[in-house]
């Protein structure tokens, strides 16, 4: 017979993750502007550049893109559950990608290495842009007598904002390419980020009743991590 001794929510993963992409990734523009170190409207690896604020920049995209990666064993699993799919192994290993890619962003920076850098921006963007279409296509495979009401409504909420995921990646081509004005290309890419922060957080309803509990095993007196 077995006893949970301690439960810990999944869905505390999904808020430290939005928790930091904001107000992490806020507090090192402020500390920059600061500083003088950026303008008014500048790139997300602007700040990334100068110290002190690369110190912060590098520790908290390198929690992020950790927490983006991890985030991918409880999606996985939620998902295969509701909707067994290949392509939800697919989706998880670009997730994963993507969260490499934000790790890479903030251990090498445009001044150090920019094919380095725009890599791990590839990945980053990239990574979660096909990650995201794949999980969507999966969601709308699932049998309509499973979904609720709710999970109705999370799945337009994501859709929208995949395609304004997408919206916003191509002017942020043009505005790198020169087509469209400054500020474009930065507040394009700032948008970015967010609406990429915001699809995954959608996520974190579905997993509301997910969580990692420690499991003592009574006959044998020994405690083994599980996850339910």
């Amino acid at each position: 017979m077995s006893t949970i001794v301690k439960e810990w929510h999944i869905t505390r993963l999904f808020d430290a993750f939005m928790l930091a992409g904001t107000a992490g990734l806020g507090a090192c523009y402020v500390w920059a502007r600061h500083l003088g170190h950026v303008g008014t409207f500048c790139d997300i690896s602007d700040l990334v550049v100068h110290m002190p604020e690369r110190v912060l920049f590098r520790v908290n995209f390198g929690f992020v893109g950790a927490l983006l990666s991890l985030m991918s064993i409880p999606m996985y699993t939620m998902l295969s559950q509701r909707v067994p799919s290949s392509l939800t192994n697919v989706a998880a290993v670009f997730q994963v990608l993507s969260g490499f890619g934000v790790v890479l962003v903030g251990a090498c920076g445009p001044s150090e290495n920019i094919t380095v850098h725009l890599i791990g921006a590839f990945l980053g963007f990239g990574g979660s842009a096909i990650a995201q279409i794949l999980y969507n296509f999966v969601l709308y495979q699932e049998d309509t007598k499973t979904q609720t009401e709710s999970s109705k409504k999370f799945f337009v909420r994501r859709c929208i904002l995949s395609v304004s995921f997408l919206v916003t990646a191509v002017v942020c081509g043009l505005g790198n390419a020169g087509v469209l004005p400054d500020p474009t290309k930065h507040v394009a890419e700032w948008g970015l980020w967010f609406i990429l922060l915001g699809w995954y957080f959608t996520m974190r309803w579905d997993l509301k009743d997910f969580c990692v509990a420690s499991v003592e095993d009574e006959a044998a007196y020994i405690g083994v991590p599980l996850l339910l």
